[in-house]
């Protein structure tokens, strides 16, 4: 039976069960995830970890190939601690639960606690679950099921899969795991929003004009063509990952912050969101870019270059939704969601913009105040701002009040995902995982659109790899009523031909004909918000604009990387060099080209 008494994590015997541990996830998070957890005195030095797969395989093996990535104290910690068992048969299933009760009893009894991790493909979550209800459930403490996405791909199927746990199994037993809920500023949304007076007063249709909920990733798909080809863009990040982040930014607040009352807002403000259709996206996928870098052509791939992906292909690798949440907080209140693979930068962020003052008093031109939430990478959360410049005028400037993670908690350890899911799971703490109702409405929500996808196969608009999405996204956003910011990448891949317009950001920011270090700091921060920009950001640029890699840009470097970001043609294609270039001289503010 499930015991509702927590009791003490430390002291009681507790086993996580892994099935599925020989695999890329085992690997990868939850064996450092034990580790680490073990590492920080989060669980019991005496926990019970039993790898499970369905072949015969010694506990040497296993360690020496799942344990790589488990740190030097974790594997002192975790390894001795580790058994490896089969779970194919009937006997299989009752030696481990003999295995366990030995361990149990060696502790000298008390609660048999019990999590199971399914790193399983769905399809085997029926016949598993069985299994462990009859022949691995605790009589004396509490038995978990943590399971991993995906949650089918419909509302049937999803129904299906539920059915075939909750056959077997009640639903505070049940843990469905999505690793979003448990990233470092995704977990402060609530305290963001409820812990602070400025906040919620704000937080709603008067003074809000747009959210938009950004993912992007400047990889391909990396030979997954053919695994991501089953789903597409809209099942892989945006009904899961994306959608949870919605309902804490949207959602009202609850009671309390006990299971069932933060579920039931979560639940409210799923009900409240309209049904999506055709209309309400557009969709992309990435073709392969060859352009000139100094000279040499570069190509990166496509997607239906990937040879796991079906040459035919019209599965979206970008997505773009307008979603409307129909209550009296947010009603008329446009949610943008964007997501794609093969992108300009890796980033994952909230925009909330405010209204503009319905009575300006300093001008009409004043920008109106954003709320950024940045999720990844650099975890971050900013607020612009206008301010009055310094000096004897009243001239104001768009200014952040910026907190910077790696800034603000230098010494703090945020942990991994995994590591709180693992934990959270054996105290009982459902708030991080995703009920099935939830996903019943979540489904509800993506199901129609998804099937006219899957069915018409319309075509997706081709966009370069590497570019900031399919042509005609900005005017969706727009019409939509979301402003986009450009990126300095985007930038380039607009502009790059545009004489005029490179040379007036050249000017802007150079000194003496170049741009310092300290230049290109500014010149980033100018599509970062006025951000100090990452050593990352200042890196990717120099790569693109620094030809002779000594921290300066001049004038013709800046236009020949300018010049990287323009497809590559097969009028260029056959020979490239300065004297192939209309118009090139080189000096100062000399053009580098002219388009004939």
């Amino acid at each position: 039976m499930e015991v509702e008494k927590k009791g003490n994590i430390k002291e009681e015997p507790l086993t996580y069960i892994l099935f599925g541990s020989t695999g890329d996830l085992a690997r990868k998070k939850l064996f450092p995830a034990l580790g680490a957890l073990l590492s920080n005195n989060l669980i019991p030095e005496h926990v019970n970890v039993i790898g499970c797969g369905r072949r015969e395989k010694k506990i040497e093996e296993l360690l020496k190939k799942q344990g790589v990535k488990v740190s030097e104290k974790g594997q002192k910690l975790l390894f001795p601690r580790i058994s490896y068992m089969k779970n194919k048969t009937v006997d299989d299933y009752k030696a481990m639960n003999a295995a366990i009760e030995d361990y149990v009893k060696k502790r000298g009894g008390g609660p048999d606690n019990r999590v199971f991790f399914f790193s399983l493909p769905p399809f085997a979550y029926a016949s598993t679950a069985e299994m462990v209800k009859k022949y691995c459930y605790s009589k004396t403490g509490y038995t978990r099921l943590i399971l991993e996405k995906p949650f089918g791909r419909d509302s049937d199927s999803f129904k299906k899969l539920a059915a075939d746990t909750g056959q077997f199994f009640k639903e505070n037993e049940l843990y469905r795991i999505d690793h979003y809920l448990g990233k470092e500023v995704v977990l402060t949304l609530l305290p963001l929003r409820f812990s602070n007076q400025i906040f919620e007063p704000l937080w709603n249709k008067d003074h809000v004009q747009s959210v938009h909920i950004e993912w992007k990733e400047d990889l391909n798909t990396m030979g997954r063509g053919g695994y991501f080809d089953k789903y597409g863009i809209i099942r892989d990040i945006m009904q899961n990952h994306l959608l949870q982040v919605l309902i804490l930014v949207a959602m009202d607040k609850p009671k309390s912050l006990a299971n069932d009352d933060v579920a039931e807002m979560k639940l409210d403000l799923l009900k409240a969101v309209k049904t999506l259709e055709m209309k309400d996206t557009i969709l992309g996928q990435f073709s392969a870019k060859k352009y000139c870098s100094y000279c040499k052509e570069t190509d990166n791939p496509g997607y239906l270059d990937d040879e796991t992906v079906p040459n035919n292909s019209k599965v979206p690798t970008y997505a773009m939704l307008k979603l409307s949440i129909d209550n009296d907080r947010w009603r008329g209140v446009p949610f943008l969601m964007s997501a794609g693979k093969a992108l300009d930068e890796r980033k994952c962020e909230v925009r909330i913009r405010f209204k503009p003052d319905k009575n300006p008093i300093f001008g009409a031109d004043v920008e109106s105040n954003e709320l950024i939430i940045r999720i990844q990478p650099d975890q971050s959360i900013y607020y612009r701002v206008n301010l009055k410049k310094p000096g004897l005028d009243v001239n104001l400037l768009p200014r952040v009040l910026d907190l910077t993670y790696s800034n603000a908690f230098k010494d703090a350890s945020s942990g991994d995902a995994y590591e709180r899911m693992l934990l959270n799971c054996a105290l009982g703490q459902q708030q991080l995982f995703v009920k099935t109702m939830e996903l019943v409405e979540a489904w509800r929500i993506f199901t129609p659109l998804l099937h006219e996808i899957d069915e018409k196969k319309p075509e997706p608009i081709l966009y370069p790899f590497g570019d900031s999405g399919p042509k005609g996204y900005r005017k969706f956003a727009n019409d939509a009523g979301v402003e986009l910011k450009e990126t300095w990448q985007e930038f380039f891949q607009l502009h790059a031909s545009e004489h005029g317009k490179l040379e007036a950001l050249f000017a802007k920011h150079s000194h003496e004909g170049k741009l310092e270090f300290d230049n290109v700091k500014a010149l980033i921060a100018d599509f970062y918000d006025g951000r100090e920009p990452t050593e990352k950001m200042l890196k990717s640029f120099l790569k693109a604009f620094d030809a002779d890699k000594d921290n300066t840009v001049t004038w013709d470097e800046f236009q020949k990387g300018a010049h990287k970001f323009l497809p590559w043609t097969a009028t260029r294609r056959a020979s490239i060099g300065t004297e192939d270039i209309v118009g090139f001289r080189a000096g100062p503010m000399a053009p580098y080209w002219s388009l004939a």
